[in-house]
């Protein structure tokens, strides 16, 4: 039940912050963190029950100041001691995008190098909040790298990012017909026995959205989609500050799936149908939700290990599944 007199509904229960908001410490400063390395240890024994190479995946942490950006950061970290990742995948919205330009890139510089300096590669899908765009604001930026893929050679995988929005267009949320091209090409040129996973902040199809009234150039993208099917993985996005999964894409293959908000919050509307939202606390294994992501290309799975509110994930036989 959401409660409105509680200390905590100012963070949980809210979306969006405006740029002038100052907020009361919301936590003692020697507060008990015991509850992260205890989530890592439980996280960690079920990530090691397979051995397989792993990921750290998270989406829409939407820093603010005096929020848990850190505790996320402590989280990631005391993990990585244990699970030795490859790399980090942030699905975007690493910020609110309502600041200045300068301050955006003070966000910005910090969530960057903080990730860095856990040794791993670090890949990250541009969200529309990134772009510096929200209630107005005129110092609009755009990212140095629109659309990007890396290979795991030793999986045979490649991890495709796109972007999805665009203020400069009518249509805002959706896809370049230079990214569908691009995206096109870049499956074509997989070498033989490779495997795809997409990753994008927003997904291809209205439906599975509560934004936007239309997605531009969605079925140029779905064609694309479509044509390499059966060497696509998955296509997973954030955005919808929700943990939702999609098997019933016409051509069968492969499942959308979106990943929860790594920010602490709990707001039930605008998502869509067959969301799966969490509830989220202060203070415990809850306030943090991001994955750790194993792939295994021979067998064609994916497995989602949830660091804290929500439920571990299994993609077997082309469908997506709650475990």
């Amino acid at each position: 039940m959401t409660d409105v007199n509680s200390p905590n509904y100012k963070w949980i229960y809210t979306y969006d912050y405006a740029p002038d908001s100052v907020w009361d410490p919301w936590r003692e400063p020697d507060q008990d963190l015991s509850w992260i390395e205890a989530e890592a240890e439980a996280v960690a024994a079920r990530v090691k029950k397979r051995s397989l190479s792993a990921f750290i995946l998270l989406a829409d942490s939407h820093f603010a100041y005096n929020g848990t950006w850190d505790d996320t950061m402590t989280a990631m970290r005391t993990l990585t001691e244990t699970v030795n990742p490859l790399a980090i995948i942030h699905l975007g919205d690493l910020h609110d995008g309502l600041l200045p330009l300068n301050g955006t890139h003070i966000i910005e510089t910090k969530c960057i190098a903080d990730m860095k300096s856990l040794g791993l590669p670090l890949y990250i899908a541009p969200g529309n909040h990134d772009y510096n765009y929200f209630r107005g604001n005129p110092e609009i930026k755009y990212p140095d790298r629109p659309q990007f893929y890396t290979d795991v050679v030793d999986h045979k995988l490649r991890l495709v990012f796109i972007d999805s929005f665009d203020p400069r267009e009518t249509v805002r949320y959706g896809f370049t017909e230079y990214c569908c091209h691009w995206l096109d090409a870049t499956l074509s040129a997989m070498p033989e026995g490779y495997s795809a996973i997409v990753f994008s902040h927003l997904t291809p199809l209205i439906r599975l959205q509560a934004w936007a009234k239309d997605i531009r150039n969605r079925q140029q993208l779905i064609e694309v989609l479509n044509k390499h099917a059966d060497r696509i993985l998955a296509f997973i996005n954030g955005h919808n500050h929700c943990d939702h999964l999609y098997n019933d894409l016409y051509n069968g293959q492969f499942p959308i799936i979106s990943i929860n908000c790594a920010k602490c919050e709990y707001f039930t509307d605008h998502k869509p149908e067959g969301a799966v939202v969490p509830e989220r606390r202060l203070g415990d294994r809850t306030q943090e939700s991001f994955d750790v992501m194993q792939v295994d290309t021979a067998g064609k799975e994916i497995f989602f290990t949830r660091f804290g509110a929500g439920t571990d994930r299994v993609l077997r036989d082309h469908k997506a599944y709650y475990i």
